[in-house]
């Protein structure tokens, strides 16, 4: 027996950009169900530290910050990769004019509330690029705020009881870090308050909830409903029964990358290391589009990130890892040679560079660093594995230990020593920019000099596919030939995603998923043709205005319902 249900409008996946298109859609009046494969919430953007890019933002503007949607576009036509104009200016275009409106939008129909963080684009020199206020993260909020639902968030291989400025301090100096906010921490466990990734989903969630949507978990939807060329549903497995789901408007595909996919992984990231993803993203977007006749594209794009391990839920993780802006350190490639600037914000270009035949370029590549490093930041990767880091006296002794041409090593060693004295890195101009001053703290360029050293594998990490279904700027599915499979729209890691690999900010992940999900939900519930809300739209409202809904919100799976309190 397949049970049988119906509304508006069904998103697939929980993650920033479903829970934003959900959102979205529920406001303009439609029916919403949210499917979500895993029994938790939130996918990759609960794991995440939940840094949002989201340029022209009225927080910035606020604090005297100047910047325009012109701004934003110049930006990121700028520092596109070559030839990426055709295929995605027009993406790059809503992405410009509704990250703004996404921002104020989630503000007003949520709890979330976020803050500014301090620091450059990634590119700032470049024409549009901001020396700071494109980067906002959401404060605190408490799991309690979503019931029975709130221990049903994912966990994160970070501690989710900071603010992402807080995590920024707590990498760099963590007893003190942990120290002086102690009391603070007690009251926000008491409390529930989390942070980052978690706190997004959970507000999220929460706007969700009290705008009428129902939200499945242990939902794993397994193919479309079509009829007459048009999506109209989907067919799922909930807690275990079949169900199918009839949607009136359509269906948004938002589940994520398919980082956990054997055959895409190994014809598009063969010589992946590890992986930072939740095992739930199997690509099940990416096939289930694929069978009604959707184009995949950019596959071969992912946020892949120089990175450490972790164990999350009983296996090896990755943990990505942005130790390289300290001094003392250095990386170097299968060769013994430096390959990039180890403050570069795109670290994971470097490492994903191919070569014809389509092999990693300069993988495996390595840290090496000397004591006064080490003694700060890499002694707990040892203690969990201490075959992971290896020591030396002497360069020449370490090259040996990982394989590399001691005189090689040495050479690239004294090159690097010789740039720090006189102060300029001719070959990777390490420090320049100020991104790389932001982050290292004027002492980019400090020397691998005192014994002993030390080498560590860096190691090549997908935290997110970025390929998928290739979509127009309402984020309407389309076919090889540019036409649309009408009632598909898709967003997030889910679509051929328009800012790939090369990342333009930190928070080019969820900032535009975000979007993209708003984009995508008002789209499908027929708000505009192309959303263009003014300033003040959406305003936050007052805290006693009732939602639009009158009928209590229910968050189900097969066994558990979430009254919204």
């Amino acid at each position: 027996m397949v049970e049988e249900r119906d509304c508006d409008v069904v998103i697939v996946g929980s993650g920033a950009s479903g829970l934003s298109a959900a959102l979205a859609a529920s406001a303009a009046g439609a029916r919403v169900i949210v499917l979500e494969k895993a029994r938790v919430l939130g996918g990759t953007t609960a794991m995440s530290a939940a840094g949002t890019w989201v340029p022209a933002n009225h927080h910035m503007l606020a604090s005297g910050l100047a910047d325009s949607p012109e701004d934003a576009l110049a930006y990121l036509r700028a520092t596109a990769p070559p030839g990426w104009a055709e295929d995605e200016d027009e993406l790059w275009q809503a992405l410009a004019t509704q990250s703004a409106p996404m921002l104020r939008f989630l503000e007003a129909r949520t709890k979330l509330r976020f803050e500014l963080v301090n620091g450059p684009d990634p590119f700032a020199e470049a024409p549009g690029g901001k020396l700071k206020g494109r980067m906002v993260s959401p404060s605190l909020i408490s799991r309690y705020r979503l019931g029975l639902l709130g221990n049903r968030v994912r966990k994160s291989v970070k501690p989710q009881f900071f603010s992402y400025k807080e995590m920024g301090a707590v990498t760099k100096q963590p007893v003190r870090t942990v120290l002086r906010l102690l009391p603070v921490l007690a009251w926000r466990l008491l409390t529930g308050q989390v942070g980052m990734g978690n706190g997004l989903i959970v507000g999220l969630a929460r706007g969700c909830l009290d705008q009428g949507c129902r939200i499945f978990l242990d939902a794993d939807a397994k193919s479309l409903m079509t009829e007459a060329g048009r999506v109209m549903g989907v067919e799922a497995v909930i807690g275990g029964e079949s169900v199918r789901i009839h949607a009136r408007q359509g269906v948004v595909l938002a589940t994520g990358g398919f980082d956990w996919a054997p055959d895409y992984m190994a014809a598009h990231f063969p010589d992946i290391d590890i992986i930072g993803a939740p095992r739930s993203n199997t690509g099940d977007g990416q096939r289930m589009a694929a069978a009604v006749g959707a184009q995949l594209a950019r596959m071969d794009q992912a946020n892949i990130s120089p990175a450490t391990f972790t164990t999350y839920e009983g296996e090896r993780h990755a943990l990505p890892l942005q130790e390289t802006y300290g001094p003392h350190c250095i990386l170097v490639n299968r060769e013994g040679w430096r390959f990039v600037s180890e403050g570069s914000p795109n670290l994971g270009v470097a490492l994903d560079e191919r070569l014809p035949d389509g092999k990693l370029r300069h993988a495996p590549a390595w840290r090496i660093f000397d004591s006064r490093y080490s003694n700060r930041l890499s002694k707990a990767f040892a203690a969990k594995d201490p075959g992971f880091v290896r020591s030396a006296d002497t360069i020449e002794a370490l090259a040996v230990k990982i394989g590399l041409d001691p005189n090689v090593l040495r050479a690239t060693v004294d090159r690097f020593n010789g740039w720090s004295r006189e102060g300029v890195d001719l070959d990777f101009h390490r420090g320049e920019t100020a991104w790389e001053k932001h982050h290292s703290g004027g002492r980019a360029l400090a020397p691998v000099a005192q014994p002993p050293f030390f080498a560590a594998p860096f190691l090549y990490a997908s935290v997110g596919t970025k390929g998928g279904a290739r979509t127009n700027r309402y984020c309407q599915v389309l076919r090889p030939d540019g036409g649309v499979i009408a009632g598909l729209y898709c967003a997030g890691l889910a679509m051929a995603n328009p800012i790939g690999t090369k990342g333009v900010g930190a928070g080019t992940t969820i900032g535009p998923c975000l979007t993209f999900g708003y984009i995508a939900g008002r789209s499908i519930a027929g708000a505009d043709a192309m959303p263009r809300l003014p300033a003040n739209d959406w305003e936050p409202r007052d805290a006693s205005e009732p939602s639009r809904r009158s009928q209590p919100a229910l968050a189900l799976n097969r066994d558990t319902a979430f009254k919204a309190p």
